[in-house]
């Protein structure tokens, strides 16, 4: 036993999972005390949207018969049983999302742990957390970063599996004797889940793929052993060994795809994908999509400078320990998203990923004294590192300063609106329904918004889903007893006609502008008794 014991939990071992451990937890307490988790009335207004769907789902109302939902339901699930447990607030809400990213950065960092040191580690792992806007929407109710938390776990477990398959290939064992593929099949299956949170993954899979199948054997990104030549190549792609991994993590990926959605009523193709290819046809970004990627790789211009000597170094030295995956995803992902509209800022964390990785490769070779390069060739790419590192270092107090202003800034915004929160609970018992734009209100006031509207956006309104037609015979059948607007002025300038007529106005504050029903107002000034007047004096 003490030799079983010594054997599969040495030191390195022991340290390997320690910081796997260690690091998120870290993260998770380091950003909570860091952001403004719960003096922050919303990071974006997509958390109303998606904590809007919550209070509805939690009060008995269906995703996608009732309620209105253009993306998957995994997350809104979760939440809704998750603030089930701990309490409706915004605080556990954004908890559980923090919980997420903590997923993201262990992932992350167990991942360059696989074949770098783990100094660099840690290093591209502080660099991840430092990329603009990474500390925003890890504490966000948004679905994007749970997202990807999966896929990179799914990343981790992909290659934690294949570098196990190789290890056990080079044994006299064969290989399909050993543990790898419940790696592979566990990788497949966080994948999916990924998906039923939000589909932006499925940019992804090109890169799984390319992963699987070998390729950087295949066009010589990776180090073919020149004794065994064209023979080893080709034991190396045989069919048995391409196919079986495919298949394996294409079949858990799919059926965990499949079997979530039965199970959670997911598959509304109307909503779900009609919604979001006419948005992709109306214009809601002034520039062209190409130059928002451009934006967000200028953000971090630091990180993009070190992920282009990344990709050289990868290309020229050809390191057969390190894995061309984050290439593989940084080229799938640019080539889509240029295409594709619109790309919110939010997106930039798909980008943002893989140029971190790629940037901690070419920090972790730079490190290394045994650069398969010419030696003049070799000093000017140490150079270049150098000035390029040493950048990166320069700009940890800056970037820390910019999240602290923007943070005073969310503060000092939430406090200004804190006000309508309270106008809103002046009414909160008479109230049935909460007709708003701003649906992080109902959230806080625990109101409800009408389920056809609890998705009121950008995308929605610019694809003509949600027009003034609409939204006026909404606001006419289901008679809110208050309307809250503030997001979209011209919405707001075409139901005034309505509202003057059947609501008062009680609380303004710049373009936000609070509506009550006239006849709720009515009843409650009946409901105040008349103060008796002083008799005149007698005479």
């Amino acid at each position: 036993m003490l030799n079983y014991l010594k054997a599969h939990f040495n030191r390195a071992w022991l340290l390997n999972f320690g910081g796997s451990i260690g690091v998120p937890i870290i993260f998770f307490l380091v950003v909570y005390g860091l952001m403004p988790v719960s003096d922050t009335l919303q990071f974006d207004p997509d958390e109303g949207i998606e904590l809007a769907k919550v209070l509805l789902y939690r009060q008995g109302y269906t995703l996608y018969d009732q309620i209105w939902n253009d993306q998957p339901p995994l997350l809104t699930i979760l939440l809704a049983h998750w603030l089930g447990v701990w309490g409706q607030s915004i605080t556990a809400a954004r908890l559980l999302i923090l919980g997420f990213a903590a997923v993201l950065v262990g992932a992350f960092y167990s991942t360059l742990r696989l074949n770098l040191r783990s100094r660099y580690a840690l290093a591209g792992t502080f660099g991840l957390c430092l990329t603009f806007g990474f500390l925003r929407l890890s504490v966000s109710v948004m679905r994007g970063l749970p997202a990807l938390a999966l896929a990179m776990l799914a990343v981790y477990w992909l290659l934690l599996g294949q570098s196990q398959r190789q290890a056990n290939s080079s044994s006299s064992e064969d290989f399909r004797r050993r543990g790898w593929w419940g790696w592979i099949a566990a990788s497949g299956v966080c994948f999916g889940l990924s998906l039923q949170i939000k589909f932006v993954t499925l940019l992804l899979v090109p890169a799984y793929l390319a992963q699987l199948l070998g390729l950087e054997n295949v066009f010589g990104l990776g180090k073919i052993r020149r004794d065994r030549g064209p023979i080893y190549l080709i034991h190396r792609t045989a069919p048995y060994r391409i196919i079986l991994p495919v298949a394996l993590w294409s079949l858990c990926g799919g059926l965990t795809f499949v079997i979530t959605g039965l199970l959670t009523d997911a598959f509304h193709p109307a909503q779900l994908i009609d919604t979001h290819l006419a948005a992709s046809q109306a214009t809601l970004q002034r520039e062209p999509s190409w130059l928002r990627l451009v934006m967000f790789l200028a953000q971090d211009f630091d990180y993009s400078a070190l992920a282009g000597m990344g990709i050289w170094l990868l290309l020229r030295c050809k390191p057969a320990h390190i894995p061309t995956f984050p290439l593989y995803w940084l080229i799938t992902v640019l080539l889509v998203l240029s295409f594709h509209q619109p790309l919110w800022d939010h997106y930039s964390l798909m980008v943002l990923i893989p140029v971190v990785w790629l940037a901690t490769v070419a920090l972790a070779q730079l490190g290394q004294t045994g650069l398969t390069l010419k030696p003049w060739k070799r000093s000017t790419c140490s150079k270049t590192g150098v000035v390029l590192v040493m950048l990166a270092i320069a700009l940890i107090p800056v970037k820390l300063g910019i999240n602290a202003v923007i943070n005073q800034q969310l503060v000092q915004a939430s406090r200004q609106q804190a006000p309508v929160i309270a106008a809103l609970m002046r009414h909160q018992a008479q109230t049935r329904w909460l007709f708003t734009d701003l649906p992080i209100a109902s959230f806080y006031t625990n109101l409800k918004v009408l389920p056809e509207l609890a998705v009121f956006s950008t995308k929605r309104i610019e694809s003509g889903n949600l027009s003034n037609a609409v939204l006026l015979h909404l606001l006419q059948t289901a008679q809110p007893e208050q309307v809250l607007l503030g997001r979209y002025p011209k919405i707001q300038s075409a139901l005034q006609p309505y509202l003057a007529a059947h609501y008062v106005r009680q609380y303004q504050q710049g373009q936000i502008s609070l509506y009550v029903l006239k006849s709720l107002v009515e009843t409650r000034l009946s409901m105040i008794p008349a103060v008796p007047t002083a008799r005149p004096p007698a005479l």
